[in-house]
């Protein structure tokens, strides 16, 4: 579950999710924002939460469906002048009409693992593939090495949940902060913060938590 750390010590990777009381990221794959704000992921406090996160980073990872579901980006300037790189993962790219392409000062990259064709990545700063099936890098491995080169060393790792899967599998999550909303969803529909099943468990420790109104933000990093 060790990551090689030749990239880990360049790039610190904080996963960062609002959950329900019985541990769902959504009520269903395909929720919209509208909908998480109706099933009370979503408020004023957790927006202004969100936004902070993302003034303190240099780059967000996350799948590429979460964030047309969801309307596309946040453009938000961070601490440095600079509005953070959104990494999205992709297997078959966008249409031009897709919500991703949004916000057009902020950087874009796309990651698969296959070529994709010219139409679907316009609007894209940036194309990166990888193989892990050919022996290649992994798609953590080549996210990592992608921001190191580029200097994107604070990172957000929004998900969803596979996404969140593959870079806890490579040990690669330093740090995990949680938005707990007070509402229990109960439907097998609902996304899990991991999934598919780890091999193994990430520990962490307790560095902070506070509340507004009904929200609990906790702020965990990784145990050596």
């Amino acid at each position: 579950m060790q990551q090689s750390q030749t990239h880990k010590q360049k790039v610190y990777i904080t996963n960062v999710m609002a959950g329900s009381l019985d541990g769902a990221i959504a009520s269903h794959p395909e929720e919209s924002d509208n909908e998480r704000k109706a099933m009370g992921f979503i408020n004023e406090a957790d927006h202004d939460h969100v936004r902070h996160l993302l003034s303190t980073c240099d780059a967000v990872v996350v799948g590429a469906h979460s964030v047309n579901v969801s309307g596309g980006v946040m453009e938000v300037l961070n601490d440095q002048g600079k509005h953070p790189t959104w990494i999205m993962c992709t297997r078959t790219g966008f249409d031009a009409a897709d919500p991703i392409w949004n916000a057009p000062a902020t950087p874009k990259w796309l990651v698969s693992n296959r070529s994709l064709p010219d139409e679907k990545t316009k609007g894209a700063d940036r194309t990166v593939i990888y193989d892990q099936e050919l022996g290649s890098r992994s798609l953590v491995e080549a996210i990592c090495e992608a921001c190191a080169e580029a200097d994107l060393k604070r990172v957000l790792l929004f998900g969803g949940g596979f996404i969140n899967s593959e870079f806890y599998e490579a040990g690669a999550v330093d740090a995990f902060t949680l938005t707990v909303c007070p509402v229990i969803i109960g439907s097998e529909h609902r996304v899990p913060i991991v999934q598919p099943t780890l091999t193994g468990p990430t520990h962490f420790k307790l560095e902070g938590i506070k509340t507004e109104g009904d929200l609990v933000f906790i702020h965990y990093i990784a145990k050596a």
